[in-house]
């Protein structure tokens, strides 16, 4: 009896007289035959067809290699042997396949039912032929009323028809095309849909139709264009608004992440020259145009409040790009992640130059107003009274503490000085209280208008007046006192008068004299 191996050498050696098609299945089965697997035979006959195909070819190749090997009567069994047990084996790999096919399958049914997507296929002609829950709740039509629609006229309004037409006809050339357009639903809404749309093709290879999942993203649209025009009117805001908004975040420096429009009204420079774009560093850098002497106190008061993760507030000085200096207020504050660390500094800078001058005007203006009300208080607290020629008064009324002591002083010898005062009348009868301040006022008073050469009279004392100085022991005997200032200006008269009495006698005097000289003479 020839063993299988003997009969796969003879079958090699045989085959190579057969036709070139049939020769390497024929050597495929001399190699099963020789190794015992049938593996080597299935890789050929499964190479190309189906199962029933393959099985033909396994038949084929069994009576071939039978028939090359007739005069071999005992190969014949060994060689069906060897194909049943590859014909053993097909059997089982399709049942596996099949069973795999069947699985994928339910998970593709059960995917198609459950997606959120709204999913349905549609034939050559438009037809929907499959229809998922998704695509009942988003459109309103169910899996019953919209099979066997057309859904162009299903699911599209007029505004959209042209541009779904062109993607359908896409399709259907074999291309995938997706699209973003409006659709209808049951009710009549109008909404817009983002389609997902593959090919579907015949056994063949030939277009069966297409396959679509969509999502309704009407409200999806509706906040992108409620976000565009947010972002539109802050644009539109930071072009107007009168200052300079910015991001930062620190590299080796500050450096402007963003920085509005507003910057070059405020600076000179424009937003461009202070932003990094990719690994260029920016043209300048905003602490740059810092006054130096300024640059540590913004530096410290950002860096403490960073540091106690609080918003900053400072002002400070740059030198703007036409030399001039602008006055500056900033307020910012840290941008800090989950894990507490600094990413950012955002804040708002204006430029507060005007009101800073206008601030400065508004103090010398406000010190000048004080200086001349002081001056008209002065005036009013130590009045110089002209009573005659060579004769002042100086009414007291109110306290006296030691700033308005000196302004008496100063007021007292003044007057003296301007007006040539032989007397002055230094009225206390407003005076409420005479302490040991006001009865020194008085006779440092006194001392400084006798230096001047002139008297000084004091009017007023009252009888309380009067015991306060005695127990106070001060000495005004150098002063002369008088009870009223009517008494004060009667004496100053009567003293005036004596005087011009004296002078006239003198006067008359000399002419006696000067008369009787020139007699004598003659």
């Amino acid at each position: 009896m020839t063993s299988p191996l003997a009969i796969a050498d003879i079958l090699r050696a045989r085959s190579a007289s057969s036709p070139s098609a049939d020769r390497p299945l024929l050597v495929a089965l001399a190699d099963s035959l020789s190794t015992g697997d049938p593996s080597h035979l299935l890789m050929i006959v499964q190479s190309n067809g189906s199962i029933s195909a393959s099985f033909r070819r396994l038949d084929t190749v069994r009576r071939q290699a039978t028939t090359l090997l007739a005069d071999h009567p005992d190969a014949a069994g060994p060689i069906a042997d060897i194909v049943a047990q590859a014909q053993e084996k097909l059997i089982l790999e399709e049942e596996t396949l099949l069973r795999r096919e069947h699985l994928l399958n339910q998970r593709l049914e059960q995917s198609f039912l459950t997606s959120p997507l709204a999913t349905l296929e549609a034939d050559e002609h438009g037809i929907i032929t499959r229809w998922n829950p998704a695509a009942e709740r988003i459109f309103g039509w169910s899996a019953a009323e919209a099979i066997g629609k057309n859904a162009i006229e299903l699911l599209v309004p007029n505004i959209a028809r042209e541009q779904v037409e062109e993607v359908v006809s896409t399709l259907l050339s074999g291309q995938a095309k997706n699209s973003r357009n409006a659709n209808i639903t049951k009710d009549g809404r109008i909404i817009i849909c983002q389609w997902y749309n593959a090919v579907l093709y015949h056994s063949d290879g030939r277009v069966a139709g297409w396959l679509s999942q969509t999502e309704d993203i009407t409200e999806q649209i509706r906040a992108e264009e409620a976000l565009r025009e947010s972002q539109q009117r802050l644009a539109r805001l930071m072009r107007n608004l009168p200052g300079i908004a910015y991001r930062v975040y620190k590299k080796d420096r500050w450096v402007a992440e963003f920085m509005s429009e507003g910057v070059l009204a405020v600076t000179g420079y424009p937003a461009s020259d202070f932003i990094a774009v990719g690994d260029q560093p920016a043209r300048r850098y905003f602490g740059d145009l810092i006054l130096p002497e300024d640059r540590d106190i913004v530096r410290e008061s950002v860096k403490t409040a960073i540091a106690q993760q609080r918003q900053f507030e400072v002002m400070y000085r740059i030198r703007h790009a036409d030399g001039s200096i602008r006055w500056l207020w900033e307020r910012g504050t840290g941008v800090f992640n989950d894990d507490g660390q600094l990413e950012a500094v955002e804040g708002f800078i204006s430029d507060v130059t005007a009101e800073r001058q206008a601030a400065e005007e508004r103090q010398a203006m406000s010190e000048r107003i004080i200086a001349a009300q002081q001056a008209a208080l002065r005036e009013l607290s130590t009045p110089i009274v002209p009573i005659m020629q060579g004769v002042i008064a100086m009414p007291l009324i109110g306290s006296i503490d030691s700033y308005r002591a000196q302004q008496v002083i100063e007021t007292l010898l003044e007057g003296v000085n301007t007006t040539g005062a032989q007397i002055v009348i230094l009225d206390v009868t407003g005076v409420p209280v005479v302490d040991t301040q006001v009865a020194n006022t008085l006779l440092r008073s006194a001392q400084a208008v006798r230096l001047l050469g002139a008297e000084v009279l004091l009017t007023g004392i009252r009888p309380e007046v009067a015991q306060t100085i005695v127990g106070l022991g001060l000495d005004l005997s150098h002063i002369r006192t008088l009870a009223t200032l009517q008494d004060g200006v009667m004496y100053a008269l009567g003293r005036q008068s004596r005087e011009r009495a004296t002078v006239q006698r003198i006067r008359q005097g000399d002419h006696y004299d000067a008369r009787a000289s020139t007699g004598s003479r003659r």
